[in-house]
């Protein structure tokens, strides 16, 4: 294989290894959206379940 292959091979590897990281940062980015999302249903599940309590005491 010639150098000038090689240099192309290399830069493509470069550039696939860059679009991985962009990918992985993606999912890190999502998984921390979605982690804020459930933590999110979380606090709504526990407020609901207040509300009913207060009004199953009124009740």
């Amino acid at each position: 294989m010639s150098s000038k292959n090689l240099f192309r091979v290399s830069y493509q590897l470069s550039a696939i290894s860059y679009q991985l990281s962009a990918i992985s940062y993606q999912l890190s980015a999502i998984s921390y959206q979605l982690s804020a999302i459930s933590y999110q249903l979380s606090v709504i599940s526990y407020q609901l379940s207040v509300i009913s309590q207060r009004l199953t005491a009124d009740g």
